[in-house]
């Protein structure tokens, strides 16, 4: 790749992006170029790199990247979070199988699957807890996924949904389903510059058909990393979702020494089972542009000013056909005409400095 100056965003084969997604990527690597990162060469790459894409764009250390470097493609997936049901399960080739066995406590109970009879195997596990969550390993926005509540249940699922079947070949996740969910995210961004943590929490949505859908989040960031961003916290069930957080990545590091992230999120789930039983933990990692990169940059271009700490910045997705932004926001996406799946309309704003 020839040498540019400022932010040049790179789109990868593989997983399509909705519209709303891609205005978001060219805003977010726009807005890098404005301030955060105003000269040399910087990529933003629309998903995470596996070890050949990194080398093929020459990318090396964090300083060089908004996103993260796996050394292979599983390890950039939901996958990563749980257990197969054996070690003799079927499993991709770099598979580590005692890599789980430090998640133990920091995620929700669940395995991973990549074939039909361990999904079945997994899932009957769960069933004895109450109702089960399925989802597609490489699946985002809180799309491909459904809740079960027997076996029977799941036959006719695998029958009527041709995408469980072919998305065995790069891995389901079965799930202990929860109750009143609350779903935080936490993360950190390396910039050229500087670095900056944040805890928030996601938005719900329900899109024109009524299904669930991702709708944002609202993050309180300061500069620095998690472990000084954990000092700040008062609330414990935030602690514990931030310290989950932290102890998951070094798991992460400790199992894929490969790994390379300049940008990471990781969404810790809270709630209750069918028993009433309280849990935490770490659904996913996301080590990518996300859906939260707006707010992040937002507010990585407050905190670059000396004393601005800590700042709120909220990113929302609507569904309402005629949604328009708040006073004071940027709308990043407009539907150029309502569907019943995606955002009508993105926007970012400030809440708080």
């Amino acid at each position: 790749m020839t040498a540019t100056r400022g932010p040049v965003y790179v789109p990868l084969d593989g997983r399509p992006l909705a519209d709303h997604e891609t205005a978001a990527h060219h805003w977010v690597t726009r807005r890098l170029g404005r301030r955060l990162v105003p000269d040399g060469r910087y990529l933003v790459p629309s998903d995470t790199l596996d070890a050949a894409q990194a080398s093929e764009l020459d990318i090396h250390g964090v300083d060089q990247f908004f996103g993260g470097i796996v050394p292979y493609p599983f390890v950039g997936t939901k996958l990563m979070s749980h257990p197969l049901v054996a070690s003799r399960a079927s499993a991709p080739p770099g598979w580590r199988h005692r890599h789980p066995d430090r998640l133990s406590g920091l995620v929700v109970p669940g395995w991973g699957a990549f074939s039909l009879a361990d999904l079945h195997e997994a899932a009957g596990r769960l069933f004895r807890g109450g109702s089960i969550r399925i989802k597609l390993a490489q699946a985002r926005g809180g799309r491909s996924q459904w809740v079960v509540q027997d076996e029977a249940a799941l036959r006719l699922l695998i029958e009527r949904e041709s995408a469980l079947a072919t998305g065995l070949a790069s891995g389901i996740v079965v799930e202990r389903d929860l109750r009143e969910p609350v779903t935080m995210s936490v993360g950190y961004v390396v910039l050229p510059a500087f670095s900056l943590s944040y805890l928030g929490y996601q938005r719900a949505a329900r899109d024109r058909h009524g299904i669930a859908r991702y709708g944002g989040s609202r993050l309180r960031c300061a500069r620095g990393g998690l472990s000084l961003f954990l000092e700040t916290l008062a609330d414990p069930r935030e602690r514990l979702a931030l310290a989950q957080a932290m102890a998951y990545h070094e798991a992460m590091l400790e199992a894929f020494p490969e790994l390379v992230v300049s940008r990471a999120n990781y969404d810790v789930i809270q709630g209750y089972d069918a028993k009433g039983h309280w849990h935490s933990g770490v659904l996913e990692q996301s080590w990518r542009i996300g859906g939260a990169s707006p707010a992040e940059i937002v507010a990585a271009e407050l905190l670059a000013s000396a004393g601005r700490q800590p700042v709120e910045v909220a990113y929302v997705e609507c569904y309402e056909a005629d949604a328009a932004p708040p006073a004071g926001a940027e709308a990043i996406y407009r539907a150029p005409s309502p569907s019943g799946g995606t955002p009508t309309l993105t926007y970012v704003k400030v809440e708080s400095r």
